[in-house]
Order: C-alpha cells, then sequence, then structure tokens
C-alpha cells in the first residue's frame, strides 16, 4: 500500500501562507459597514483557501480509518455443514447476500476476481486467491499483492448438531487509496461492521430458506 501523501509545492505554500495573511489582515479592517461586511467575507474566502489542503488531506484520513474493516463474528446456522459449505464455496453467492459486493466471479481453481462499490458510488475490483481449503472446515483468501484493497478472510465451519452449523468468520478490508469523496460519503455512512453483521444475518436467513438440494447444486464445485 501507498502511503506517501501528496504535498504542495512550496509556490503554493506561499500562495496559501499570503492567502491567510492577507485574509487575517482583512478581517482586522475597521471601515464603514457595507464596505467592512465585503472586507470580511473576502478576509474569510482566503483563508478558507488557505486551509483547503489541510482540511481535505484531514478529512481523507479520517474517511481512510473509517474504511478499514478487522471483523470477526460467530453465527449459527440451521443446515448441515455441508450445505453451508457447499454456499460459501463459492464466492459469486457472496453477492447475493452481501450489500456492498457488486460481483464476484469465482473461477474454481482458487482464483476469484471481486467488485464493490465505494462510498461515493463508485466500485473497486481486485483478484483474490484461496490459502487454505479443507471441505466442510475451512476456507480462508486473500487478495493479490498491489492490489486496490488488501482483504483477506476467514470461515470456519463447526458442526453443532446434524442439523447445525456455527461459522467463525474473520474478516479484513483495506483500500490502497481514499479520496475526498470517498471519505466524505465513508465518514456520513453507517460503520462498515454493522453492515457486516446485517449482511450476515441476511446469509444466515438466505442459507436457511433454501432447499437441501438448491443448496447442494450452487454452480462451484470442490477445487
Amino acid at each position: 500500500m501507498n502511503n506517501t501523501v501528496d504535498v504542495d509545492r512550496p509556490s503554493d505554500v506561499v500562495y496559501r501562507l499570503a492567502a491567510a495573511g492577507l485574509g487575517g489582515a482583512l478581517l482586522g479592517l475597521s471601515s464603514e459597514r457595507r464596505t467592512r461586511a465585503a472586507l470580511r467575507a473576502l478576509g474569510l474566502g482566503l483563508i478558507a483557501f488557505a486551509v483547503q489542503p489541510l482540511f481535505e488531506r484531514r478529512v481523507e484520513k479520517a474517511g481512510d480509518r473509517r474504511r478499514r474493516v478487522s471483523f470477526k463474528s460467530v453465527i449459527d446456522v440451521e443446515r448441515p455443514v455441508a450445505d453451508v459449505f457447499a454456499f460459501f464455496k463459492n464466492f459469486e453467492n457472496f453477492a447475493h447476500v452481501m450489500g456492498g459486493i457488486r460481483s464476484v466471479i469465482d473461477y474454481e481453481d482458487g482464483r476469484s476476481r471481486w467488485e464493490v462499490y465505494t462510498p461515493s458510488g463508485g466500485t473497486l475490483e481486485w483478484d483474490a486467491v484461496v490459502t487454505k481449503y479443507v471441505p466442510n472446515s475451512v476456507i480462508a483468501w486473500e487478495s493479490v499483492p498491489r492490489s486496490a484493497v488488501e482483504t483477506t478472510g476467514l470461515v470456519r465451519f463447526k458442526p453443532l448438531a446434524p442439523n447445525w452449523t456455527r461459522l467463525e468468520i474473520a474478516f479484513t478490508y483495506r483500500p490502497a487509496r481514499t479520496d475526498f469523496s470517498d471519505a466524505v460519503h465513508s465518514l456520513l455512512a453507517p460503520r462498515a461492521t454493522r453492515r457486516l453483521r446485517a449482511d450476515l444475518e441476511r446469509a444466515r436467513s438466505y442459507i436457511e430458506s433454501l432447499p437441501s438440494t438448491a443448496v447442494e447444486q450452487q454452480p462451484a464445485t470442490d477445487r
């Protein structure tokens, strides 16, 4: 991930410092009422121009922190472990239950391509690879190096009873870049962990609503 922060050119810094100084001076001038109001508006505008880059950087940093996710959860599903695993091993099914995912292409050979919505309504795409795969027990994946998103996922499957399965889920998500628009939208949106919990509840209901044969006939096959 590139952590480099853009720095204004020296000439830009000089211009903005000069604008800030001039703006402050205009605010301190005494004049007749109408002229004073105009000078005050001009002074505030110059100060706003001077501090804009600092403000934008602070918003982008706050938005970047808000978009980063480190999530763990446990959920019980009233279905046999084989049925639940059959659903999760096909990553294309994730788009049915997770609102932030636009699509997933599962190549069924350990590789997949993910596309998600950004907070401002755009999209991000990256490739992922399966890092661990034990049928009816565990599946894990991660984004490939230098992706637009650094992400990992892990799901463990534990049979509690013939018709009950416990899922232990761990998930991380870190975009490589957050621009000003995405930062603002992410700060105004509900926290990602809240949305993920709602997505998990939707997944549980979705899996439990499927007939057993429908779960078993999901498109993916064992890798």
